[in-house]
């Protein structure tokens, strides 16, 4: 299983949002968003405090893909 954080990106970018704006609005650690930006995995807590910033549900900012 992959996680791609696409949806994310996008609607980071609809909010003329910065990476750097997004990490300290949610309390992420430059080490997390480090994995966001590769697709690594992130624990629960970092996703809800995402969910906070954009008022939305978590699937509208992550999906998980089968690995090739």
């Amino acid at each position: 299983m992959k996680v791609r954080y696409d949806k994310l990106w996008r609607r980071m970018k609809d909010n003329q949002m910065k990476k750097s704006e997004l990490a300290k609005a949610a309390g992420i650690s430059p080490y997390t968003m480090t994995k966001l930006n590769n697709d690594r995995p992130v624990n629960m807590e970092v996703m809800m405090n995402l969910c906070k910033v954009f008022h939305c549900d978590i699937g509208d900012l992550m999906e998980i893909t089968e690995e090739d």
